[in-house]
């Protein structure tokens, strides 16, 4: 009875990766649809370009959670949306970065005033790493 529910269970997962791997491909051929999402299928909005910055100290958001890694620091009023970040592709949309739900505020002018967001990344080091950058961000009415 155990070599049949083995042999059904890899016969299934062969399948299933047919499925993945061949069949899927060939029907967003034909169908002209993009086998990765892109920025612009995103149906929340279109993506707009932000500084970002990253940090690494407090415990607890505005929001009264606590820091942890996927949440952002923004806009008084994106508290409780989810941020879409991607690289800055030579001024187009470029890579996913990441998605982060937007549970703090942050202290400097331009996070409040909506000119930046600033992502939580735990390790002092890999804060300071990422610097300052021009990202594209979408919002979207999610969690993250």
């Amino acid at each position: 009875m155990k070599n049949k529910r083995e042999t059904f269970l890899w016969v299934s997962m062969a399948i299933l990766l047919f499925i993945i791997t061949v069949i899927l491909p060939i029907l967003c051929v034909i169908y002209d649809k993009p086998l990765v999402a892109r920025a612009e299928d995103n149906p929340y909005g279109t993506p707009f370009q932000i500084e970002s910055t990253a940090y690494c100290y407090g415990e607890i958001t505005a929001s009264g959670q606590a820091v942890r890694e996927g949440i952002a620091a923004g806009r008084k009023e994106w508290i409780g949306l989810t941020a879409i970040v991607y690289t800055d592709d030579s001024g187009e949309v470029g890579e996913l970065i990441g998605i982060y739900e937007i549970l703090d505020t942050g202290g400097d002018e331009r996070i409040q005033d909506g000119r930046c967001i600033d992502i939580y990344i735990p390790d002092y080091k890999e804060a300071i790493s990422y610097g300052r950058k021009t990202v594209w961000m979408q919002l979207v009415d999610a969690k993250g």
